[in-house]
Formats: C-alpha cells, structure tokens, sequence
C-alpha cells in the first residue's frame, strides 16, 4: 500500500519565498510478498543532507543487515545472541562473483559510478559473446526484469490512487 505527504503547508514562524510544490515530501510505500513476509520502503525528495542516499536494512529475529550507499565499503550485521558486525569490502573476503567487481584492496572506496561501470562492463562482455549469461551469473538485469520493475511502480501509483492493496500484475 503506497502513501505521500506534506508535512507541512504553510508556517508564518519563519521567513521564506513561497515557491510552487511538483513533488511530495514523502512516499511510503508497504509491501508483502507471496510468502507472507511484509517490508517496507521509504523515498523522499527533501530529506536535508541527503543528495541522493540509499539506504538497505533487512531485520531478521535473530540477525539484522544495514548497507548505505554512502559507506559503500561496509555491511553493518546485527546478533541478537552476539556482539554486532562491521565488514569491510575487502574482496578476500567475497565470493568469487562478488569480488570480480571490486577492483581495489579492501579499505578502498569504491562506489556509485564503480556499480555502473561494472555493470556496463558485463552487458558489453554478453554483447561480444553473443549470448546472454545465465540468470546465477549475470550482474546486469535484463529487460524481463527491468520491466518487472515497471510493475512494481504501476502497482504502487495504483495503490496510492485507490488506498488499498493491490497485487502486482505482470
């Protein structure tokens, strides 16, 4: 279920130049997946200090994740049981698959234009091999998935328009 807001219209405490406002505040969106696993997701146009963040956080009962696009180098891994983790990017530590994308010793940063340029790098190696990569494989999407993506949005902006659930329809 997907929702927007404007926290505040008008405030006549401050001194300010009214402008006209194309965009909301907020957009909070509510989601469950066919196995009955709920998330939810927050986008916000003005959050102060904020140029273009990125934040992931999945909370499990016994572990929890945290990833900031800002802190690229790092994965926050909270216990329940235990003392909490902060790994680095360091790909000695990685997957073979993971670490084919990190060019730099671990401590390095690597970051937003890193994950285009890896990106572009495997649809080009596709390209030349003529054949496109195995789903387990591949580090780009495809456009099956791109346009999964599509349905995802159209099933929000409906959910706004009519303030209910709504199933994603493909």
């Amino acid at each position: 279920m997907a929702g927007d807001a404007t926290f505040s219209q008008h405030r006549d405490d401050i001194a300010y130049e009214a402008r006209p406002v194309d965009t909301e505040d907020l957009g909070s969106v509510l989601f469950r997946f066919d196995d009955g696993s709920k998330g939810s997701f927050i986008v916000s146009q003005v959050s102060a200090g904020r140029k273009n963040g990125l934040t992931v956080e999945i909370g499990g009962s016994r572990c929890s994740l945290a990833w900031d696009q800002e802190l690229p180098q790092r994965l926050w891994i909270g216990h329940r049981q235990g003392p909490n983790q902060l790994l680095s990017d360091d790909p000695s530590l990685m997957l073979g698959e993971a670490a084919a994308s990190a060019h730099f010793p671990g401590g390095h940063n690597e970051g937003w234009p890193d994950a285009f340029k890896n990106m572009m790098l495997s649809f080009y190696q596709a390209v030349r091999a003529g054949e496109m990569p195995s789903a387990s494989s591949r580090r780009f999407a495809s456009f099956y998935e791109g346009a999964g993506v599509m349905y995802i949005i159209a099933a929000i902006v409906k959910s706004h328009q009519q303030q209910r659930w709504v199933k994603v329809e493909r």
